[in-house]
């Protein structure tokens, strides 16, 4: 089964069962935590659709959880405000933005006296 690691989206192929100790390949993060479960859902109760599971407090952290799948861990990753921004100005077709805007210069910008 093909999947990616939430700690650096590397995409990982796995044949057997997941271990609790087993680590990624590229960065060396466990796999084995509800945030690269397939269960994982932040909108369930407990942040976890398996309602057999005991609670996890730490979702990031590895677990003992016996009901742990693999799932796709990647999407899960948080983006930056920076890259919010530019796909927000790539949908209504504007260039990104240039890595050095600050938003207190837009702020100062947009209070100025004229």
């Amino acid at each position: 089964m093909a999947t990616s690691c939430y700690g650096c989206g590397a995409v990982l192929v796995f044949d057997g069962p997941i271990g609790r100790r087993t680590t990624c390949p590229e960065c060396d993060a466990d796999l084995h935590r509800c945030i690269n479960c397939r269960h994982h859902d932040e909108t369930a109760g407990n942040e976890c659709r398996e309602p057999h599971a005991d609670r996890i407090v730490d979702k990031l952290a590895s677990n003992p959880c016996d009901l742990y799948q693999l799932g796709d861990g990647a999407p899960r990753r948080r983006k930056s405000s920076n890259q919010a921004r530019n796909a927000l100005r790539a949908l209504f077709g504007e260039a990104p933005a240039s890595g050095d805007d600050d938003p207190r210069d837009a702020l100062d910008a947009l209070f100025r006296k004229k």
